[in-house]
């Protein structure tokens, strides 16, 4: 399962989170600590959102995320 890290009140985390509802793809919400967040976040640039695919990989930056679930998980089982 996909692991999202966002902040609740980000609307870039909004729009992946939307974008995500619409296509049916399930994910763990990972609310991210503003003052201590993790190395998944702070490797990436220290930014939300971030997800975590299952392999480990990390991708960051809304429009980045949404592309690549449009390539690699629409329409496949998620």
């Amino acid at each position: 399962m996909i692991k999202l890290y966002q902040f609740e009140n980000c609307p870039f985390c909004e729009k992946v989170r939307k974008y995500m509802r619409e296509h049916g793809i399930k994910w763990e919400k990972i609310e991210v600590d503003r003052n201590n967040k993790p190395e998944e976040v702070t490797s990436t640039g220290g930014t939300v959102p971030v997800i975590q695919l299952e392999d480990g990989t990390l991708i960051s930056d809304s429009s980045r995320i949404i592309e690549y679930l449009e390539k690699n998980v629409v329409g496949k089982a998620a």
